[in-house]
């Protein structure tokens, strides 16, 4: 089962995009929440009407990562379950949530990233258990560092034992590298002690 969870402050113009975004995947998430941080316009009821459900963050400090943080302790996820993160100013290609759980058919890849030049504001596809492994280590779910906090996934999930993989993204260049393969369209996978392309 996928999980999307949109952090929200005062997005009542974009958050039903996102929500329609995800509506239109080829595969959609069977659960669409807006995690309404404090809003004072319209975003409750845009995501309302938008078919998302919509939780409500509590004396939240952290922005972003503490709404994310709240939204993940509140919801009940099995450890097979996924977890899609996504800023409401995304509106994910229709193909993307496809192409990430076909990249998690890697069982060392714990996430999965849309490439930058391909999603305005970000989101990534990451399994419950591999949040949960970052949760046991480092006590949150989502580093809630004012600066570095949402950055630092990538590295948390690396500490834990999870590669994360950025579809379309080049791969960077290492020494297992075939000739002519670095730099190919294939989804880099940055790691604990690797760094190569999923295979």
């Amino acid at each position: 089962m996928i999980t999307a969870i949109i952090p929200a402050h005062n997005e009542g113009s974009r958050v039903g995009r996102a929500v329609a975004a995800l509506r239109r995947q080829t595969r959609p998430p069977e659960r669409v929440l807006v995690m309404s941080d404090a809003s004072t316009d319209r975003t409750v009821e845009a995501a309302l009407l938008a078919g998302a459900e919509v939780l409500l963050t509590v004396d939240n400090a952290h922005r972003t990562s503490g709404a994310l943080n709240q939204a993940l302790a509140t919801v009940r996820l099995c450890p097979q379950d996924l977890v899609l993160a996504v800023d409401p100013a995304a509106e994910l290609p229709p193909l993307f949530l496809e192409s990430a759980v076909a990249a998690l058919a890697d069982r060392n890849v714990g996430a999965v990233a849309a490439p930058p030049a391909l999603v305005r504001g970000g989101a990534v596809l990451i399994r419950w258990c591999a949040l949960a492994d970052v949760h046991a280590a480092y006590g949150h779910y989502y580093d809630e560092d004012p600066v570095l906090g949402h950055a630092r996934l990538a590295t948390e999930l690396g500490a834990v034992g999870w590669q994360l993989a950025v579809p379309g993204a080049p791969a960077p260049a290492s020494p297992a590298a075939l000739p002519g393969e670095a730099g190919r369209a294939r989804p880099a996978v940055v790691g604990p002690a690797v760094v190569g392309v999923a295979s």
